[in-house]
């Protein structure tokens, strides 16, 4: 693909990954209640714990319930699968993002959950499909989510993966916008994303204006107008260039945070 469609993709970041640290840890004194039960957190069980994490290793009993324990063998499925150097299985990291899905609750009403959902885009008279593993949508909302089985599949050439996700966006908001029965057809569009790496999670917000989705139909888009994709984590320091780890159980709680401050978004919207 002509890769001058991707110069419009500035990413802005937030300022510092420390300023958003001291915002975030305000509000986790005012998370909702359900939150500080252990159903999305394993306990404090460490990376090598986790690890560790088979049936009959006596690590298990730091577990209080069997909440904690399902989702511990959840990420030491992945943990390990991270760690064969061949025939690498993305099938693992799936069933840990669907298990989080589920105790979210976002496959319920007003929620819809879709798996392996098409989307596509056109400039002028080329068309590019795309297929991310996860979609959550809700009327005029919806949430994108993708995985890589492992960090070793990411090149710098590919801009660590972030050139797929750029052009899924692209696809879910064209695809919204271009489609008669879409409840936003015609309209700019709004998309959130999820990106999953092994046990890594980053997050995506991006606007695509009306005019530039319309200019798409007569080839690429004039200069004049361009999309910011904002992401969290920023990618300025080595520790979270591919996201926080939900096996760090420093970075756990704030990925979960996360991803209930997105649904409540989404049911606000």
């Amino acid at each position: 693909m002509n890769s001058r469609l991707f110069y419009i993709f500035k990413r802005k970041f937030p300022p510092t990954i420390a300023s958003y640290k001291a915002k975030s840890l305000k509000y986790l004194k005012h998370l909702p209640g359900k939150l500080k039960s252990p159903e999305q957190l394993p306990g404090n069980l460490t990376r090598k714990e986790l690890l560790a994490a088979i049936p009959g290793n006596p690590i298990l009993n730091k577990l209080n319930n069997n909440d904690e324990l399902s989702l511990a063998m959840y990420l030491n499925d992945v943990l390990l699968n991270e760690k064969q150097s061949k025939e690498i299985r993305e099938t693992f990291t799936d069933s840990l993002i669907n298990y989080l899905l589920m105790e979210l609750r976002l496959n319920k009403h007003p929620f819809t959950l879709r798996l392996h959902p098409d989307f596509s885009f056109s400039v002028s008279d080329k068309n590019v499909s795309a297929k991310v593993e996860f979609s959550i949508l809700k009327e005029n909302a919806m949430i994108l989510i993708d995985e890589d089985k492992y960090i070793r599949s990411l090149r710098q050439t590919t801009e660590y993966g972030e050139s797929q996700i750029s052009a899924e966006i692209l696809a879910c908001a064209f695809t919204n916008f271009d489609n008669a029965d879409s409840p936003t057809t015609g309209e700019s569009q709004t998309v959130y994303a999820m990106r999953v790496i092994g046990t890594r999670f980053t997050f995506y917000k991006a606007f695509l204006s009306r005019d530039y989705l319309r200019s798409l139909h007569k080839g690429f888009p004039p200069h004049n107008l361009s999309v910011t994709i904002s992401r969290f984590p920023p990618n300025d320091s080595k520790e979270t260039l591919h996201g926080h780890d939900y096996a760090d159980k420093n970075q756990r709680f704030l990925i979960v945070d996360l991803l209930y401050r997105l649904k409540e978004s989404l049911l606000k919207m």
